[in-house]
């Protein structure tokens, strides 16, 4: 297990029913290639089974969905302002099935993203449509951040309420998980979010 499947672990452990679950139901694209712009229309479901629509434009189909998910989640999760892409490629993944005819192929694509820290992370996402595969990794990239920012402002409270409480063993334990936490998310705009909601 690497480092950022123990983050996703321990986002899940403090969360719990509060972890966002996001998945892709279907996305249709529409490409300028005059103006060399991408329109992104998609329909997302929530863990719940709940659907919603989010609809946004880029200089390609990933930055159109990343916009789209900001739209919808930038908002309450400011992180999502902060963070760039660092790298993006698909590898195609050609194999031959002796009992099928012809060959299948399989995309995998591989979003690389860079935190506010400077800190890059890897997502990764395979699929028979190399759209597909481009789409689920950026989900995957923008799920991990709101869950990263919920993890933190959770850890905040948590750490405020056993504080309160004169509970300082408890401080130390949820401080040092905190400290975990900051290196995966957007520190500096999540601070200054909280710093607002308590003035």
């Amino acid at each position: 297990m690497d480092k950022q499947e123990r983050m996703l672990a321990l986002m899940r452990e403090i969360l719990q029913d509060e972890y966002v679950e996001l998945r892709v139901r279907s996305y249709q694209t529409f490409e300028s290639l005059d103006e060399g712009t991408c329109r992104v229309s998609a329909t997302l479901a929530n863990g719940d089974g709940s659907d919603f629509q989010v609809e946004s434009e880029g200089v390609g189909t990933i930055d159109a969905f990343f916009n789209a998910l900001k739209s919808r989640f930038a908002r309450d999760f400011t992180s999502l302002n902060s963070i760039k892409f660092s790298e993006f490629n698909i590898r195609g993944i050609l194999s031959s099935d002796d009992t099928a005819k012809g060959s299948q192929a399989e995309a995998e694509a591989t979003l690389g993203i860079l935190n506010s820290e400077g800190q890059e992370f890897k997502f990764r996402a395979k699929s028979s449509s190399i759209s597909r595969a481009g789409i689920q990794a950026t989900l995957s990239a923008a799920a991990y951040f709101v869950n990263s920012e919920k993890t933190y402002v959770k850890l905040h409270d948590i750490i405020e309420h056993y504080r309160n409480s004169g509970r300082m063993d408890l401080v130390e334990k949820y401080t040092e998980i905190m400290t975990r936490v900051v290196e995966n998310t957007s520190y500096s705009e999540v601070v200054e979010s909280l710093k607002n909601a308590h003035k």
